[in-house]
């Protein structure tokens, strides 16, 4: 969606991905309702078996076994065109670290952040927070944890981690922009040439 840092929405690769979720959408074979839908609501749908497939946190995965122990579920990468033979992206959250340029003790705030970021206490703190490492040299250990947690972190390693609104000024309104357009497309209000042209303006107006 964006390249050399600036919006690029009219290009074939989205336009090509906004046309397979309207194609969904039309097919009805996404979840009904999900356009207002908060995300524990998504979550509770696949606990429950209302859905067979979601992109979600790993954050959940324990939650979804305690809500639902029978249920029987697997961690995927993410789907990709039969075509694509490059390694896949895969959508993250991540902790933000910074130092205050305002603080009286830039030092000792580095020292602490290298620390953290160290491979042996970023495994570690992955380890506990079931999640991954920033470290590119630490693996968190998951003998103790669920074999999902290993088994995801596996294909993260395959793959490569993509976030493009990490660092974008006003992110918020850059994803508020789109998901307006792309409501409007999936709602019959829209063409998808139309909305891509207006979120390619709404965002330029901000990072252009």
């Amino acid at each position: 969606m964006l390249a050399d840092g600036k919006p690029a929405l009219q290009t074939d690769a989205v336009k090509s991905t906004v046309e397979y979720v309207k194609s969904l959408n039309d097919a009805n074979v996404i979840a009904p309702g999900s356009l207002t839908m908060k995300e524990q609501d998504k979550v509770e749908k696949f606990t429950q078996g209302q859905v067979g497939m979601m992109i979600d946190s790993l954050a959940h995965v324990s939650l979804i076994k305690k809500n639902k122990p029978d249920l029987k579920f697997e961690i995927a990468a993410i789907p990709a065109e039969d075509s694509y033979t490059g390694k896949r992206g895969i959508p993250y959250a991540s902790w933000g670290i910074g130092i205050s340029n305002s603080t009286k003790h830039k030092a000792e705030a580095f020292k602490f952040v290298s620390y953290l970021m160290s491979a042996e206490t970023n495994a570690k703190l992955a380890t506990i927070a079931n999640g991954f490492t920033g470290n590119k040299n630490a693996e968190p250990d998951f003998s103790n944890s669920d074999p999902l947690f290993k088994q995801a972190f596996d294909i993260y390693k395959e793959g490569t981690p993509a976030n493009e609104f990490v660092g974008l000024p006003k992110s918020e309104d850059l994803m508020r922009s789109f998901d307006e357009q792309l409501q409007l497309v999936l709602t019959g209000k829209s063409s998808v040439d139309d909305a891509l042209a207006k979120a390619q303006e709404s965002w330029s107006s901000v990072i252009g």
